[in-house]
């Protein structure tokens, strides 16, 4: 495997879980779970490197600007 196998290979890990970790914020806010439980999944999606608006706007076109409401006020609580 040579180093550019390797980068490849690295990349599309980082965009599976980066998307794998949207998802399962997705799916906390769809289930209404506590907002410590989300609070839990956005520190883990901004270590990923996701910036608060982008976060707002996937939350929005994913699920509602309901939840896109509520990530914003739990975004100021972290």
């Amino acid at each position: 495997m040579t180093g550019d196998d390797t980068d490849t290979t690295r990349t599309t890990a980082k965009t599976l879980w980066s998307e794998t970790i949207l998802e399962i914020l997705y799916e906390t806010l769809r289930k209404n779970k506590p907002d410590k439980d989300v609070i839990g999944v956005l520190k883990e999606v901004q270590q990923k490197g996701f910036k608060r608006d982008y976060i707002l706007k996937k939350v929005t076109g994913k699920v509602s600007d309901q939840a896109a409401l509520r990530v914003r006020q739990l975004l100021k609580k972290s």
